[in-house]
């Protein structure tokens, strides 16, 4: 969640554009930290015509090298501004993970929460695992089988003994 909604942002954005106050004056008038926040609204505005996200976008890992290349020679901000990325630290996130752990930390991560079950095995099982398993599974039922006419015979003989001492 943003500390300032979109329809803020987009005022801010509009009155220093159209001149009524300097960037300094904005960040007085409306207790903004810095005025480098108001700039990334700024080039948002102007490179997408809009302020905040519809969606998320995903980023390939090609596209995230190329920016990454174009940092050789450009500044974060101005490489933002060319490849429409959208805050800015989102770069500098790429460029850590690109340091700490090369190119294929910058596959795209997938979204969501992980799901808490083991996943089903996708690869079927050999002929000597699947008789292993139907093995297992039939040793089971044999077992619970035999615990039940255990109880069973239990049950009757403490019923007989009832019957006899009567």
């Amino acid at each position: 969640m943003s500390k300032y909604s979109n329809e803020f942002k987009l005022m801010v954005v509009k009155e220093w554009l159209s001149g009524q106050n300097s960037l300094i004056e904005l960040v007085k008038k409306y207790a903004i930290n810095n005025d480098h926040a108001i700039r990334e609204w700024r080039d948002h505005y102007l490179v997408t015509g809009s302020i905040g996200f519809k969606n998320q976008k995903t980023y390939s890992q090609d596209f995230k090298m190329t920016v990454l290349n174009y940092l050789e020679t450009h500044s974060q901000s101005e490489a933002a501004r060319y490849f429409a990325v959208f805050p800015s630290t989102t770069i500098a996130n790429w460029l850590r993970t690109y340091r700490k752990f090369g190119y294929n930390g910058l596959k795209p991560k997938p979204k969501g929460r992980q799901p808490t079950m083991g996943r089903k095995r996708i690869h079927p099982l050999t002929p000597e695992q699947q008789e292993l398993a139907d093995l297992k599974q039939e040793n089971h039922q044999l077992e619970m089988e035999n615990a039940v006419l255990k109880k069973l015979k239990a049950l009757v003989d403490q019923r007989t003994e009832k019957n006899k001492r009567q």
